[in-house]
């Protein structure tokens, strides 16, 4: 009988639970290959094995149709609401992103809306409704609809729903109880886009242990060591160890960062390969923010050896982040007039003055 054939359906579930049980990385791993290429398991058994078992990838594969969850929250004093205040469910988790409820006083209606904490290049296709319950549990008020949640303005939120859900004296008369309205939300996400890549490492709440600081990124938190990185970023050893008011935070929030670009950094910063042609500029951008130059040299190293990206990009990479192997080696590939006119932006003042200089001499090596 082939290997392939003696992990089967009836099987995979044991296995799963044993591997997870001591340990065994590889042999879960093994099992959530299966679980995508070759299993018959229907969606919802295997989202409930990806959900147990956090097998990241099985839960945003193409073979996964079944992304659903509900949301339920009871707001009080809803009576006493006034125009203009926004309260909000305490913030779920589900498929990597953050989502809750808010509710509004508006026009003498009650107004509802989803949130999620999408960020650039993300899309969160929905179908969603939104209903609201009696106080006797006898009547129910829903709407739904299909929207895509992306980033739009507001650096940290977007949110769809309705301004009129239903009139604010029908929900007085019929669905609050004491002050009190319950609210449900029930979610099918039809497709993710910007989800897909799979993390090297960990660095959420379960990683608290062999932590001793945090570090806060809209609102996702960093798990993570301060000797772990002072060693390799001179910023981090002055923000942790030095004089400022920070270096006695347990908590710390970083601006000017995207939460997925610190992913990849940090995943390099504890010796994870994560270094792609996916992934090297986020670090790159990164590792020069938070003077890290190891990882900057690690970034550089790839670029020479390995990526495949046009020399273009490469030599802007190289003028920005002060690569000067790199540098050397894209200007060695330039050899002739054409060479020189796929390199050279339209506007000139976006290249490096060093290697615009060098460029002119190759040119008038040529004439």
């Amino acid at each position: 009988m082939q290997k392939t054939q003696l992990m089967v359906d009836y099987t995979v579930e044991g296995i799963l639970q044993i591997a997870d049980m001591y340990e065994t990385p590889l042999a879960v791993k093994k099992c959530e290959n299966y679980l995508i290429k070759g299993s018959k398991l229907g969606s919802k058994k295997m989202l409930e094995l990806a959900e147990k078992y956090r097998l990241e990838e099985l839960k945003f594969s193409d073979s996964m149709t079944e992304r659903e969850f509900t949301l339920k929250y009871i707001f009080k004093d809803v009576g006493e609401l006034k125009d203009g205040r926004r309260p909000y469910s305490p913030e779920e988790e589900h498929f990597r992103v953050n989502w809750k409820i808010e509710i509004r006083k508006k026009e003498n209606h009650l107004a509802m809306y989803l949130h999620t904490n999408v960020i650039e290049n993300q899309q969160v296709h929905v179908d969603y409704t939104m209903k609201i319950i009696s106080k006797n549990k006898g009547k129910t008020h829903l709407k739904s609809a299909t929207n895509v949640f992306e980033k739009q303005g507001d650096p940290l939120r977007d949110n769809w729903g309705w301004h009129k859900f239903i009139e604010w004296k029908t929900v007085e008369e019929e669905y609050l109880d004491d002050g009190k309205l319950e609210v449900e939300s029930h979610v099918k996400i039809t497709k993710m886009i910007g989800f897909t890549r799979e993390k090297l490492r960990s660095f959420g709440e379960e990683t608290k242990q062999f932590s001793d600081v945090i570090l806060k990124v809209m609102g996702r938190k960093f798990y993570v060591s301060k000797l772990s990185l002072s060693s390799q970023s001179p910023y981090f050893a002055t923000l942790f160890l030095g004089q400022f008011q920070e270096s006695g935070k347990s908590e710390i929030e970083l601006k000017d960062v995207n939460p997925e670009d610190l992913q990849c950094y940090l995943e390099v910063i504890y010796l994870e390969d994560a270094i792609d042609e996916t992934t090297v500029l986020q670090i790159l951008t990164v590792a020069d923010m938070y003077d890290t130059p190891i990882i900057v040299k690690k970034c550089e190293k790839f670029l020479v050896k390995e990526s495949e990206m046009e020399l273009k990009k490469k030599l802007e990479l190289a003028g920005k982040y002060r690569l000067e192997e790199l540098r050397k080696v894209c200007l060695d590939q330039i050899k002739t007039k054409e060479d020189i006119q796929t390199v050279v932006p339209e506007n000139l003042d976006e290249m490096d003055r060093e290697i615009l200089g060098e460029l002119f001499k190759k040119t008038l090596s040529l004439i």
